[in-house]
């Protein structure tokens, strides 16, 4: 066992000399030969060793019993531990989470709090093979893609998981082997939690009809699975380079780039611009499959997305915008109807940008150079004091000496500025 977990850590660099490393430890039989295994890696690696144990309010003396359990197990082995306490239910019923979700929100607290104390240190936790198949299938059977299907990755971020690729029959084997005594969870003995279901019911009828090495078979599809994703979540990003540009609250995917990629990298691609503009909560297949869609529609057609998100079809591609209305107020004068402009040279902010206006002594056959973003004006042609505001209906340009007309909006329309930038 500590050969296998020694080289499994050594492959994926989880532990280096004189780092700190934050354990979780519960109490179950998982956490526990973590703790030992882990004890052993530190001191061969010069690493520092703390053991953390949350107590989640939820069962009464026996999650007491717990934690003197963890305290009495940590002073003997001399590992530093500290014990943390919190109301999960009540945190649950507050923020509208499960039970279960709670829970872990409390345990990554506790274990980065702890971690942070120590000036940064890297967070184990025990999830092992048997873990990761039950994994894989709750994704699965809640419909996820090839990035839920790679399952838990060995490191993630400040997380490492030596166990990964051990049984939870080879840990139980172990510590019995050791006569190391450990806590049993009574909530794992309960239906209530789909991942109790498949680990209770489901893995044992497939062991027994099927495949008796089911769990190491699904672990090891997920691994490959990982490297996949790894290089596919490598394309999407040169892609989103290439293909998108982001703006405040937004995202623009210019339609030449975007019709170029592969299909498979098209829908990680709207996927990334949605996770960027808030998360993939609530975002199911189906909106990917609108903003695809959308890609194909005529100019101006648009979807409402979850989480107060929208999407527009432009004349180059398809504006992806965040909760605030992104980029469709960007342009447009804030607060006042008219911001009455200052006599030149003097500037003033408006729309989100400051103007600067100046006066230039015009030159006989001056050429007037064409800068995108500077106007020049004929200062004695104008009667009354500037406003920066909003267009209003009606406005028009004199296109010609001869005074002809040009509606605004036709003008921009000509242009091809988009509609929420009008």
């Amino acid at each position: 066992m500590l050969e296998r977990v020694r080289a499994y850590v050594k492959e994926h660099q989880m532990i280096g000399p004189g780092e700190h490393i934050v354990a979780g430890v519960s109490g179950g039989p998982d956490s526990v030969c973590l703790l030992f295994l882990l004890k052993e890696l530190c001191r061969e690696q010069g690493a520092h060793l703390q053991a953390v144990h949350v107590h989640h309010g939820l069962r009464g003396e026996e999650a007491d019993g717990d934690e003197a359990f963890v305290r009495e197990l940590c002073a003997r082995e001399e590992i530093s531990l500290k014990v943390f306490s919190f109301d999960v239910r009540e945190r649950a019923d507050r923020e509208r989470l499960s039970v279960e979700e709670a829970g872990r929100l409390c345990r990554y607290e506790a274990f980065r709090k702890t971690a942070a104390e120590l000036g940064g240190a890297r967070i184990a936790v025990a999830h092992h093979a048997d873990d990761q198949a039950e994994t894989v299938l709750f994704h699965l059977f809640r419909g996820s893609g090839i990035r839920g299907l790679s399952g838990m990755e060995p490191v993630k971020g400040d997380i490492i998981r030596p166990l990964l690729e051990i049984r939870r029959e080879e840990i139980l084997e172990w510590l019995e082997s050791r006569g190391i005594s450990w806590r049993t969870d009574s909530t794992n003995e309960s239906s209530e939690y789909m991942r109790n279901r498949i680990r209770r019911e489901l893995l044992p009828y497939v062991r027994e009809h099927i495949n008796d090495q089911a769990e190491r078979h699904i672990s090891e599809a997920a691994r490959e699975l990982s490297q996949i994703e790894h290089y596919l979540e490598q394309k999407t990003q040169e892609a989103f380079r290439l293909c998108v540009r982001e703006e405040e609250g937004a995202c623009f995917l210019f339609e030449k780039g975007f019709q170029g990629l592969d299909p498979v990298i098209q829908q990680r691609l709207l996927r990334l611009c949605m996770e960027k503009l808030g998360g993939l909560k609530d975002v199911e297949r189906v909106h990917i499959r609108i903003l695809s869609e959308l890609m194909e529609k005529q100019t101006g057609s648009r979807a409402d997305l979850p989480g107060g998100r929208s999407a527009r079809r432009d004349y180059q591609g398809l504006w992806i915008c965040g909760n605030a209305g992104t980029g469709q107020g960007q342009t447009r004068a804030s607060g006042e109807e008219a911001i009455p402009c200052p006599c030149p040279p003097g500037s003033v902010r408006a729309g989100g940008q400051t103007w600067r206006f100046s006066l230039e002594k015009a030159q006989k056959d001056q050429i007037i150079p064409q800068k995108t973003y500077t106007k020049w004006f004929d200062y004695d042609k104008i009667k009354q004091c500037l406003v920066i505001r909003r267009r209003r209906p009606g406005d028009y340009l004199e296109i010609n000496r001869e005074h002809g007309r040009k509606k605004l909006k036709a003008y921009l329309v000509d242009k091809k500025i988009p509609s929420f930038k009008r």
